[in-house]
């Protein structure tokens, strides 16, 4: 989900009490996939502005890192189903935003990513470490272990990727991303593993331009090559998140077409492609094939220890880029860089002054990138389809969102009582939102006349349903994390009818 938010950092006995080096004789890398947020006690980042998921304390308070809050912004629509496979096998096809000349806010400078997701099954994974069933609604979400997926797609204009956001100046890339969260046998996160992840880009051949697993991360595994799928802008894509059979070659598959020109890239979280599972106690990694932790999308069917409500989501990763070769020389700033297209800085942006809290987004203007649009693959309505049983199509709709929020977390005034915790934040200018458009038209991205399209922006009009603009995230989710704000389940306002 995202990068580090260090907004509050408790005291050294807290950090004393979490740490247990790992096992004797066991080396690690000085840089690699042991810890997402950047603060493993043996290991720094490989990326230092790396996207990972948000979680909540085991009894729902703020997620600590080595004594560092970890927070994130990352607004985010949940497509939710009972239909069978509808957990394990979902289709999405949409289009990816289209940048406008400079001086016109680039897509990069407002998100650093956006992400489709799904539960995993990792039995080292969450608070409470468990057996899970893949593909099984018989997992109860707080027993069974879980991974987060996330399927990163990453703007043009701001490489390279390793130590940036984009893959080239001009195209999209994207990656089959997972975090999971180690907690050791006291009961603590591992100080030296909190929170890992494997990573590797979607690529044509399916073949990972380096070891994906948090064990073995190098340069390689972050640099495309020339088999990494790159997309226009512009591009329409289906994308298939769905189950491969296999303990070896088998795994969760993303998949990738293009049906604007006919390329195709996938990759699958296998254990033959170097995807790992991490010992929670000492670190140590093991080849491992991840499985959809749930046949459905029902209600209720979430990563345990996400701050999100998630399961088969789309969500934006917001709040990382402040303009300027030195930011506004905030703590949140660095690190900064000259460009090459725009000079700014990639930390956390925890006092919302940067970028993605201005009048930048998109809003159906020509001076202004156009939205990421969300169709369907039969087209009708929004979000993702999974397949029926009787007829093996794409032919299921998901009749029920929920639109929710993380950043509340992030603000200092945001309470345990849901005091204080707003949107838009403390400090911001201005915060995007979801919308529904009728006409398919409004947002110049190249959409054929669907009849319903969502966006992500600032969108208002006699054709456009923003759901009350920030009113749509709700208020602060006390059952699951006061940091979370929600609208609660709600029907989808257009369901696709294949």
């Amino acid at each position: 989900m995202s990068l580090v938010r260090g907004v509050f950092l408790v005291g050294a006995a807290l950090s004393l009490l979490m740490l247990s080096p790992a096992s004797p004789g066991q080396s690690f890398k000085p840089v690699g996939g042991l810890d997402c947020n950047g603060h493993s006690q043996i290991q720094k980042p490989l990326r230092p502005q790396d996207s990972c998921t948000d979680f909540h304390g085991e009894y729902g308070t703020r997620g600590y890192d080595n004594g560092y809050y970890i927070g994130h912004d990352e607004p985010s629509i949940a497509f939710i189903s009972t239909a069978p496979h509808s957990g394990n096998n979902v289709q999405w096809e949409f289009t990816l935003p289209r940048e406008r000349p400079l001086p016109a806010t680039q897509s990069f400078e407002n998100f650093i990513a956006f992400w489709f997701s799904m539960a995993l099954c990792d039995p080292n994974s969450g608070f409470v470490r468990g057996p899970c069933i893949p593909d099984s609604d018989q997992n109860n979400p707080f027993l069974a272990g879980s991974a987060f997926l996330e399927m990163q797609f990453y703007p043009p204009g701001n490489p390279p990727f390793l130590t940036q956001i984009s893959c080239d100046l001009i195209h999209w890339c994207a990656s089959l991303h997972i975090n999971s969260l180690e907690t050791m046998n006291n009961g603590n996160l591992n100080p030296n593993c909190t929170e890992t992840t494997n990573f590797a880009f979607i690529q044509r051949d399916g073949i990972p331009t380096g070891p994906p697993g948090p064990n073995n991360l190098n340069d390689s595994s972050a640099t495309p090559n020339s088999q990494t799928l790159l997309m226009n802008q512009g591009d329409r894509l289906r994308i298939t998140i769905k189950d491969v059979p296999g303990d070896v070659f088998g795994g969760v598959l993303t998949l990738i077409e293009d049906l604007s020109t006919g390329q195709s890239g996938f990759m699958i979280a296998s254990a033959h492609n170097g995807y790992q599972t991490t010992d929670p106690n000492t670190c140590a990694g093991t080849d491992f094939s991840f499985h959809p932790e749930f046949d459905t999308a029902k209600f209720g069917n979430f990563v345990s220890w996400a701050a999100l409500q998630a399961d088969v989501n789309f969500a934006m990763e917001i709040g990382h880029f402040t303009p300027g070769a030195n930011g506004d020389n905030d703590s949140d700033d660095a690190p900064c860089f000259p460009g090459p297209t725009v000079a700014g800085c990639l930390g956390s942006d925890i006092d919302f002054d940067g970028t993605s809290y201005l009048f930048d987004w998109p809003d159906g203007t020509r001076n202004k990138a156009t939205s990421v649009a969300i169709h369907s693959v039969r087209g009708g309505g929004i979000g993702p389809l999974s397949p029926s049983d009787d007829t093996g199509d794409y032919d299921q709709a998901f009749p029920i969102i929920q639109i929710q929020t993380d950043v509340p977390a992030s603000e200092q005034a945001c309470q345990q009582n849901g005091v204080g915790c707003v949107v838009p934040p403390v400090g911001a200018k201005f915060y995007p939102f979801f919308a529904v458009t009728k006409n398919g038209g409004n947002d110049n991205s190249g959409s054929d006349g669907e009849s319903c399209t969502l966006l992500f922006g600032n969108f208002s009009g006699s054709d456009i349903n923003n759901f009350g603009g920030d009113a749509q995230y709700g208020a602060s989710n006390l059952y699951w994390f006061f940091g979370q704000n929600t609208s609660g389940p709600r029907s989808n306002p257009c369901i696709p009818h294949p």
